[in-house]
Parts: C-alpha cells; structure tokens; sequence
C-alpha cells in the first residue's frame, strides 16, 4: 500500500483484524499519517477520516472501486464501480459548517463523527430512525425556533432534512450513493458503498497474498518472514517464480 511496506501492511492487517467496524476504520485511518492520535481520528468528520483510507490504498490498486448491491425489490446482484479519482474530488470540496435559518428556526450544527456513530449505532440496534434522532441529538449544537430554544431531535421534519443536506454538503464524502437499475426486475433503487469496509478487504487480501508467498519462500529457500517480507516486491516475485520452477 501506498507508504506501507510490506511489513507495515501486515501488522496493519493484524491489529485492525479483531476491531469492531469503527475502530477499524480509526485504525486504517491513522495508517495515512499524522493525525495518528485516536481521539483527534476519531473528531474528524466522517468524510475526513475516509479521504484518508484511499490514501493508503497499493499504488498498483484499480482506478475503479468495483461493488455489487442486493436490488430491495428482488434481491439481484447489481454491479457497480465508483473512480477513485471521482472521491478524492468530492473529499477536496468540504464546507465549513455554518449555521442554518429554515422555516423560521435557527440551527448551529457540526458534522458527525466518528463517535457519534459508534453512540448512534449502540442506542439504535439497527433501527434507521432512532439512530437519526441520536445524531441530530448530539450534532445540533443549538436550535431556536418560534417558541425559543428547542433540542435538534424536536425539529420539524423540514428542518431536520435541511440539517441533513447541510452535513452532506458539508461532508461530502461521508456518504458515497450511487443510482442503480436492478438488472432483473429494473427496479431503480440507491447503493450506499462503503467505503471503510471496501478498503478493508484489499488489505485483508492484501495480508493473505503476503503471508502465502512468505510461505512459498520459506518452504523453498527457508527464510525467514522477516527475510522474505524484506525483499522488494519485483524481486520477492522473482524469487516465486523460480520456487515454482523448482529451482534455487
């Protein structure tokens, strides 16, 4: 991966393998670079912290991230690809949060992050709704309506959407939606990618390929991981070449 050498990609792998969804990310995240520090990764907005994973994406990675989402009216598999190149743009154009005047309120509100999800997803066990009015809870700073000070999550319903194009343009790379037509049933419909978790895969094969040639060599030549993973990747592939051919 970009900046991480062999060695750094496994470890990588190894202490982000057993961490819950977040934590992971966290961890793939303070792979790019300062800021490391757990809890400044964690007051990033979420769009932030993401730009960051396709930092340490492989140089020889696809431009292309290429996905399937389930169709909600049949279940058909339907392809997909987002450029890269496309969502470091959309991670370039942030805006500064600024306060919001709907429908006669007043709104001060910051973007989510990290933690707010981990609240959000704890207190809404899967429940769309709930973890909505936790975020607005906990990301509206303040709101004044009509009737004087008011808690985000007793917004009206208009204010609330308001709220939320604001944090998507604010974050735009939070969340990454694609239009979709079912190729079964045509059904259109919206695929969230994820991000985090599409990263993540490619290190964890990344990790498998590494540790499956470090076998190959040491069985052939008997070194050792650290000697194996010390070689540069054209000459480790080198190396695999001739242990497949038998020779030495």
């Amino acid at each position: 991966m970009t900046g991480l050498s062999a060695v750094a990609a496994l470890d990588l792998w190894e202490a982000a393998e057993r961490l819950p969804p977040v934590e992971r990310t966290l961890a793939l995240a303070a792979a790019a670079g300062p800021p490391s520090g757990a809890d400044e990764l964690a007051r990033l907005p979420l769009g932030s912290r993401d730009a960051r994973l396709l930092q340490i994406r492989p140089d020889s990675a696809p431009a292309a991230l290429e996905a399937t989402a389930a169709c909600p009216a049949c279940g058909e598999q339907a392809e997909f690809s987002v450029d890269v190149d496309v969502l470091r743009a959309r991670a370039a154009e942030p805006r500064p949060p600024a306060p919001l005047e709907e429908g006669g309120f007043a709104v001060v509100w910051r973007p989510p992050d990290s933690r707010d999800v981990v609240v959000a997803a704890e207190a809404a066990a899967g429940d769309a709704a709930t973890a909505e009015q936790v975020l607005l809870a906990r990301c509206v700073e303040s709101a004044r309506g009509p009737g004087g000070e008011l808690d985000g999550t007793a917004l009206p319903p208009g204010v609330r959407e308001a709220v939320a194009r604001a944090m998507a343009e604010a974050d735009p790379l939070a969340e990454v939606l694609v239009d979709l037509v079912c190729p079964g049933c045509e059904t259109p419909f919206v695929a969230d990618l994820d991000l985090s978790a599409f990263v993540w895969a490619e290190l964890s094969a990344q990790a498998h390929r590494l540790m499956r040639e470090v076998d190959v060599l040491a069985r052939a030549y008997g070194w050792t991981e650290a000697e194996a993973l010390a070689l540069g990747e054209a000459r480790r592939t080198a190396y695999l070449e001739l242990a497949g051919e038998g020779r030495r």
